[in-house]
């Protein structure tokens, strides 16, 4: 997959998972266009931080299956955090946003030929 198609995704997943969220734990960066920036960021935060630069063997850790579980978790307790404010409502949009549209970038890339790394190296 290329960058463009990560972001996309990215987007897709931001506004989705911003429109399926909880009411009551909405601010300001549940808005389609907040949320659909915050996506195509974190969807193409991977190949920012393993960037392939003609190296077919980027994906190392922040590529990898343990990663992945890891965000995955991560998101899981951001969706159960019940935010006492707006700041604490802002931080919860942006990690579960953000963590879904990460996410979506690892599952993508696992669907490839090159697949994901069980642990991969820092």
């Amino acid at each position: 997959m290329n960058g463009p198609t990560h972001q996309l995704i990215g987007v897709a997943i931001g506004i989705a998972s911003a429109a399926r969220d909880d009411e009551q734990k909405y601010n300001h960066l549940h808005h389609p266009l907040a949320a659909g920036a915050i996506g195509a960021f974190f969807g193409k935060l991977p190949d920012v931080l393993e960037p392939a630069l003609r190296n077919p063997h980027h994906r190392q850790f922040f590529h990898s299956f343990a990663f992945l579980g890891m965000v995955g978790r991560g998101v899981y307790r951001v969706s159960q955090w019940e935010p006492r404010d707006e700041l604490e409502k802002w931080l919860r949009g942006l990690l579960l946003i953000g963590g879904l549209a990460y996410m979506s970038h690892l599952v993508v890339d696992a669907f490839t030929s090159r697949s994901l790394p069980l642990v991969g190296r820092l």
